[in-house]
């Protein structure tokens, strides 16, 4: 059941590109625009507009100091596909993740189902703490539980 002869390309795709391998990717896709915003306009955002929804694709493992954004709605990446569904459709979404390298893919992909994505917090929680902006420490992380996703 399942695959058997799974391979990982080292360097991932930065590299794979270097040895200007082929690489397709849908133009509609790429076309989708995410916009970076500074933890300031988040916070911003946050503090005047109840409707803002942060939703942090950090995987599990990123988690475990168990910070996060006071009231953000914690999902890994990985299992964003099988959980967005739980995700408000009226939402306003801000994403985070811990540095920003998976904000922008978890963005195209909601943009892509119809959710109405605001953008990605620039420099992820790491610029949101170097900033001095207040976080919330969670005991027991729901990033360790997927049923807990987009709670």
């Amino acid at each position: 059941m399942g695959y058997t002869s799974v391979y990982c390309f080292k360097g991932g795709i930065p590299e794979w590109r270097a040895f200007n391998y082929p690489l397709t990717v849908s133009e509609e896709y790429a076309a989708i625009k995410i916009d970076k915003l500074s933890p300031r306009q988040v916070y911003d955002l946050l503090e005047s507009d109840s409707g803002v929804y942060v939703l942090d694709v950090r995987p599990i493992d990123c988690s475990r100091e168990n910070i996060f954004i006071r009231g953000a709605n914690i999902c890994p990446m990985v299992y964003l596909d099988e959980w967005y569904h739980q995700i408000p459709r009226e939402a306003r979404i801000v994403i985070t993740d811990w540095t920003n390298k998976k904000a922008i893919l978890a963005g195209k992909f909601l943009r892509s189902k119809g959710y109405q994505v605001l953008g990605v917090l620039k420099g992820g929680l790491v610029r949101w703490r170097a900033e001095k902006l207040p976080v919330a420490r969670v005991e027991n992380s729901p990033a360790t539980d997927p049923a807990l996703c987009a709670e």
